[in-house]
């Protein structure tokens, strides 16, 4: 199944896992970079007032669900219940289901810490990857060192973790120049999957705070339903906008 959703009139893809599986495989067999990107509210936010973003976006071959706040108009429960993307962590499936020919992945991410869960996750999902290397782009040169770098190492994957509108930015003006078969952007999302990495740290535990961590993670959860309740909001203020803007033009 593949279809696409207007979310504040933009365009974003909505597929099984089954196929966005099948198309990772292809894209890895293609003699070009493709770009897929999850979409996090704030790139949402930023495109449907920018126009700039929305051309970055449209340069990208998948613009899928990062976070299941973009969905709140949709039901993402009973989506992901019937096996559709709905956020970041189908990226772990897609993991699990590369086809077996020794696939290397570049983590290029905002500090040395997030390289870490990252690579912790990826291994976890597909112990069989190969990670050709990494960088953090805090303590980076400047971008033709980073480009050089990847070029050098010709990974399979690449993985973006940047802050959002840095990141799509720097895809889009060094994409003719990267040596990769697939690049993965998940700034703005990547939290939910390195949250699968973080566990309860020793001292918390010898300090007997292992509920007040859980509760703090419950918290984080709680703060996500606000944000899905923020977004629905902001997407019927836009959609009213777009009406009442309608309605004058036919006056």
């Amino acid at each position: 199944m593949q279809a696409l959703v207007k979310i504040m009139d933009i365009d974003v893809d909505m597929l099984s896992n089954d196929v966005f599986i099948e198309k990772i495989n292809k894209y890895l067999t293609g003699d070009r970079l493709y770009v897929i990107l999850f979409a996090s509210t704030e790139l949402l936010n930023r495109a449907a007032a920018e126009e700039e973003y929305r051309q970055l976006i449209d340069m990208a071959e998948l613009f899928l669900p990062g976070e299941e706040a973009l969905l709140s108009a949709y039901h993402a429960d009973v989506l992901e219940a019937g096996n559709i993307v709905v956020n970041c962590n189908s990226l772990g499936l897609v993991l699990e289901k590369l086809k077996k020919e020794n696939r290397s992945l570049y983590i290029l991410s905002k500090s040395k810490k997030d390289i870490k869960l990252l690579k912790g996750y990826c291994l976890r999902m597909q112990p069989e990857l190969k990670i050709a290397g990494f960088c953090s782009y805090e303590e980076a040169l400047d971008d033709a060192a980073i480009v050089n770098e990847i070029n050098g190492k010709t990974p399979d994957i690449l993985l973006l973790d940047l802050e959002t509108g840095v990141q799509e930015k720097w895809i889009m003006e060094h994409v003719s120049k990267l040596n990769a078969k697939l690049c993965i952007a998940i700034g703005g999302v990547a939290n939910l999957i390195m949250a699968q990495e973080k566990k309860i740290p020793a001292w918390v535990e010898r300090l007997h705070l292992s509920n007040l961590y859980r509760k703090l993670v419950w918290e984080q959860k709680v703060k996500k339903d606000v944000r899905a309740r923020i977004f629905r909001k902001k997407v019927v203020q836009y959609n009213n906008q777009i009406e009442e803007q309608q309605k004058d033009n036919n006056q």
